[in-house]
């Protein structure tokens, strides 16, 4: 091989080593930061005087059974995670540090999953992006299971 093939292979090989080291301390940095709860987005639409948005509703733990019935009210904008700083903290060692985020956008509401390793779940099925819920609606963060209730 040439001179110039092996430098521009290593140039590569530590360009790469980089990239790698970058995406770990990033997502160490992402885990240690407290949620963005605080922030305020602009309408894209105004809201007239006679509509009213309807109510935040609730998440009710369903399972693990010890802690059966505990419900959380649903403001704006909730992260769920074990963080401290999270709106809705889980005692749950399969739930990232900030795990999933439920969130109004025009008057309905979404759950997205915030890059966790174990994923999110609704309704059994895993949350790609951000999808719709409804009052009834089974939402699995780890191994601990919410009800949405109206």
């Amino acid at each position: 091989m040439s001179e110039s093939l092996i430098q521009l292979l290593t140039l590569c090989l530590l360009a790469l080593v980089y990239l790698f080291f970058f995406r770990v301390l990033r997502a160490v940095w992402v885990e240690v930061q407290p949620p963005r709860s605080g922030r305020r987005r602009s309408r894209r639409r105004s809201q007239s005087a006679g509509q009213r948005r309807p109510p935040p509703g609730r998440l009710s733990i369903v399972l693990p059974e010890t802690q059966r019935g505990r419900a959380y009210a649903l403001a704006d904008e909730v992260t769920v995670g074990r963080a401290a700083g999270c709106a809705i903290c889980v005692d749950d060692t399969y739930a990232s540090q900030l795990h999933a985020r439920i969130f109004r956008r025009e008057d309905q509401l979404l759950v997205e999953d915030l890059g966790s390793t174990n994923g999110t779940y609704l309704n059994r099925q895993r949350v790609a992006g951000p999808t719709p819920v409804r009052s009834g609606d089974h939402l699995q963060v780890g191994s601990t299971v919410f009800e949405v209730r109206p």
